[in-house]
């Protein structure tokens, strides 16, 4: 009877071994959608702002006279809307009253995905202490605006002449809506401060360290939920693109284009 027993409960910690990780994926990949699906809320407020500024996207930067110790304009580009930064951010980063999205969506839980895990060096900006925080602590939004070029390695760039980005642009500066990146999470990129080294992220299905000075020796999961300027939002994985060609690595695919050609746009 008690080797009966002991073979049943063996059995049953074999099972469990087996179901625990795929419940953990199953965990995270609900995560991962949930993000994508606040992007999407996301999209159509960025869709009412537009229908109320002559259907143009919004600015690289907003004025910000609600921070009584910093006051003027201020970058939008790491949020769009959201809670407003705690210190040192607010010096760069605009209070959340007066970010482009207020109006349409409040700062709420849209916001921020659970599985943002911050970067050690936020939007270029000492901190005062060591302590790494979500992008949702210290910015108060996790999603990131592609209204500027985004960041490239020395010595690399872009194989076509770029005619700047999405900030302040008119709808019709987009050719191909539908694969064209508006919003990300910072797996989807490199980052990098002036005079530091460079750094990329992973944040989902990845329980290690999360600040890379590496793509090519890493684990190949930049998954990243992404807005497309069409309104719709999706998750790639941008490992093939970062680790594959780190100099080069916002060139369009068959998912996702990063910025527009200066020749052949209308």
């Amino acid at each position: 009877m008690l080797i009966e027993l002991l073979v049943v409960i063996g059995i049953i910690g074999v099972l469990a071994s087996m179901l625990l990780p795929a419940l953990s994926r199953g965990k995270e990949q609900a995560r991962l959608i949930q993000c994508v699906g606040n992007l999407h809320q996301l999209g159509l407020a960025i869709e009412l702002y537009k229908d109320d500024h002559h259907t143009r996207f919004p600015s690289a930067t907003a004025h910000d006279a609600v921070d009584p110790e910093h006051p003027g304009m201020k970058s939008t580009l790491p949020a769009l809307g959201g809670m407003s930064p705690r210190r040192p951010f607010n010096v760069v980063v605009p209070m959340a009253e007066a970010r482009p999205l207020y109006p349409y969506v409040k700062p709420s839980a849209v916001y921020r995905c659970f599985r943002d895990r911050g970067q050690r060096r936020q939007f270029c900006v000492p901190a005062p202490r060591p302590v790494k925080e979500s992008n949702w602590e210290a910015l108060g939004c996790s999603y990131q605006y592609n209204g500027t070029l985004p960041t490239v390695l020395a010595g690399g760039g872009f194989r076509q002449t770029p005619a700047g980005n999405l900030a302040g642009k008119p709808e019709s500066f987009v050719t191909n809506p539908s694969l064209f990146i508006l919003m990300y999470e910072p797996p989807a990129r490199l980052y990098g401060c002036l005079g530091e080294p460079p750094e990329w992220y992973q944040w989902h299905y990845s329980s290690g360290r999360s600040d890379l000075d590496d793509p090519v020796y890493a684990r190949q999961q930049f998954l990243s939920p992404i807005l497309f300027a069409d309104g719709r939002s999706a998750y790639h994985n941008f490992a093939r693109s970062l680790s594959g060609d780190p100099y080069f690595p916002y060139e369009p695919t068959a998912n996702w284009i990063w910025y527009e050609p200066a020749i052949g746009l209308r």
